[in-house]
């Protein structure tokens, strides 16, 4: 029983939020005992910069409200975002040239689903939804944002790579 706490400390660290009563089940043991061999993990934790929290019967940790502060501010800086993924850089490309444009008409493009790399593209602030196309459904229309110039150091869409090029291209293929 001494070691339950630190294995699902463990497990908590890779899986980030666990199900009492699987947990309960996995050990063979009473859901009354789990929770006690919980409470005593949430004790421990208390004074850590981690908190062990349990509702609507999961488990998870949590940061100590204590530090919250401080964890916010360190993630929140006004810094380039870390380096982008492929499928981030590829989205924000078609973006960046296509502008505004639809998640569908990128999705098109790509072939792939790009609701995640949307969104991790928005919560880094490099793009936003700036309207909403006027047919069935009234999509999202996406544009780059002035953090996304910040982040390639350019002044405008025109120092883009072969951008008015490539702009009028797109545009001419509209036409016809």
């Amino acid at each position: 029983m001494e070691n339950i706490g630190k294995e699902i400390e463990a497990m908590l660290y890779l899986a980030s939020e666990l199900e009492i009563k699987e947990l309960a089940k996995f050990y063979n043991i009473k859901m009354e005992k789990m929770v006690e061999c919980l409470d005593k993990l949430e004790r421990e934790k208390k004074v850590s910069g981690i908190n062990l929290k349990m509702e609507k019967g999961m488990v998870y940790f949590e940061t100590n409200p204590k530090y919250g502060e401080r964890v916010h501010n360190f993630f929140n800086q006004e810094s380039k975002p870390k380096k982008l993924s492929r499928a981030a850089m590829e989205t924000l490309s078609i973006i960046a040239y296509k502008q505004p444009v639809t998640k569908s008409h990128i999705e098109s493009i790509r072939g792939v689903s790009v609701e995640r790399v949307i969104y991790n593209l928005e919560e880094k602030g490099l793009v936003y939804p700036s309207g909403r196309l006027e047919t069935i459904g009234r999509p999202n229309l996406y544009s780059t944002t002035d953090n996304f110039l910040n982040y390639l150091d350019i002044e405008s869409l025109i120092m883009l790579p072969n951008y008015a090029e490539i702009r009028k291209k797109l545009e001419e293929s509209e036409i016809d």
